[in-house]
């Protein structure tokens, strides 16, 4: 006899879970999604992780799914699953105003190209989440949709720029979040608000058209466990000619280390941020490190001598938000946040020789950066050097914490500047309760590498919790 999931309980459910409860018409998709809409209606702690939210399009997509499960024909593990879309992503007849109260509140009139891959696999895409305005900065407040809370405390930041994503992953509501990551968006709000947050090779998952931050954005899932991310990945990991850099061949399928020889692992308390490690993160770092070291793995410490990378990143990320609004009209940058427009007029003032001089010495980074990874396998860091900050907004030069953030969160960026795949899973939690992330970091295109080894740390995490 089958036994029915309480559509209350459904949200507790991973993607595997889903699927095999929709397989045996346990658990119907309307159901789940019906009850994550309620949930997120039901929100009184004022947490903001949505702009857009379509109910009467997303319980249509589940009802679809209904029957193609009550048919035996899902289209695949995320068949009837609820995603959702972070608003810089095009989603057919949603408008894409980017956090922005400069764009236009016109549909987008097709799907951004990982959208339609999730639409085509099944997945019911039923909102979309906050993101900083046009994904500048890492706080988690936006002039169009206001400010994202984080769920575990809502006086400090979710992060950004992928906050509503972080945000309402942690809240329990969605199993899969679409985030993108040019700096560290995803993986710096997930570190703040206990999830996973990975950034695959760029290009894995393909994005078209591409931004002023063309080489360094990517897109990335952002999940519950590596289990749910994993199965993402195996969806959103597929070329599209629209992209370019997409146009190379995946190797997901590989995700079991038992074969192959010994990880050489590297670990690092410092890569190219200035601001020191709070206790209890290095503490938790350490006790990893041990754990890992009880086991029977050999680590190294990994010394890059970054210099004053993060203040030349702050300079060309300048430059790149001053590309992207160079061609609107003064009356409509007027409608940016005054602190972005400082940023813009900040990367206006660069002479030509200042700003060569910032990316020269982000090349000399990378190849040092290249030159440890002919060493190691994956790099161990934490995700970021400190909790989550409390709401106080941004700095009139757009730093966060009164700092460039580049070097106040100086773990994550280097790897978009690789193009690297680096996944941050939970790691602890400070003595007020507030999570913090582990980074691993691994080489260009070996994505299924740093997913496997992701998953064996969070399995050894959850073992000594």
């Amino acid at each position: 006899m089958n036994t029915p999931v309480d559509p209350l309980d459904s949200l507790a459910l991973g993607i595997a879970g889903l699927a095999d409860a929709y397989r045996q018409q346990h658990l119907s998709p309307v159901e789940t999604v019906g009850s994550l809409l309620d949930r997120i209606e039901a929100d009184t702690r004022g947490v903001n992780a949505f702009c857009h939210i379509d109910r009467t399009g997303a319980l249509a997509a589940a009802h679809a799914s209904e029957q193609r499960h009550c048919a035996g024909q899902p289209l695949g593990p995320l068949d009837g699953v609820p995603v959702s879309i972070k608003d810089l992503s095009d989603v057919a007849g949603w408008p894409t105003r980017r956090g922005s109260l400069s764009t236009s509140p016109d549909p987008a009139t097709q799907d951004a190209p990982a959208v339609a891959l999730l639409r085509a696999a099944g997945a019911v895409i039923f909102g979309k989440t906050t993101t900083t305005e046009f994904g500048w900065t890492i706080a988690s407040e936006n002039p169009y949709s206001g400010l994202t809370r984080n769920p575990h405390d809502t006086s400090r930041t979710a992060g950004g720029s992928s906050s509503g994503a972080a945000a309402q992953i942690a809240m329990g509501w969605g199993r899969l979040a679409l985030g993108s990551d040019a700096g560290g968006s995803v993986r710096i709000p997930a570190s703040f608000c206990g999830v996973v947050g990975f950034k695959p090779t760029f290009g894995a998952i393909p994005l078209a058209p591409q931004s002023a931050f063309g080489e360094f954005a990517h897109l990335g899932p952002i999940t519950r466990n590596v289990d749910d991310c994993i199965a993402a990945m195996a969806v959103l990991s597929q070329a599209d000619t629209r992209d370019p850099s997409s146009l190379f061949p995946r190797n997901l399928s590989s995700l079991a280390l038992d074969a192959e020889r010994p990880l050489r692992i590297g670990w690092s308390t410092r890569l190219a941020g200035a601001v020191p490690i709070d206790g209890a993160i290095a503490d938790a770092f350490s006790g990893m490190l041990a754990r890992l070291q009880a086991v029977g793995h050999n680590l190294e410490e990994v010394a890059l001598e970054p210099g004053d990378a993060a203040c030349h990143m702050w300079q060309v990320w300048c430059s790149r938000v001053f590309e992207s609004f160079q061609f609107w009209p003064a009356s409509r940058r007027a409608q940016l946040d005054p602190r972005l427009q400082q940023v813009y007029e900040a990367g206006a003032a660069q002479d030509g020789p200042t700003l060569a001089m910032s990316r020269q010495r982000l090349r000399e980074f990378g190849t040092r950066l290249a030159l440890a990874f002919s060493q190691i396998d994956v790099l161990l860091t934490p995700a970021t050097p400190t909790v989550a900050p409390r709401n106080a907004g941004l700095t009139a030069d757009g730093a966060m914490a009164g700092g460039n953030w580049f070097a106040a969160n100086g773990f994550a960026w280097p790897f978009n500047l690789g193009q690297q795949p680096a996944l941050s899973l939970p790691l602890g939690r400070d003595p007020e309760g507030l999570p913090f992330g582990l980074q691993v970091a691994g080489r260009r295109y070996q994505d299924h590498q740093v997913l496997a080894f992701g998953r064996q740390l969070e399995r050894l995490i959850g073992a000594a919790a």
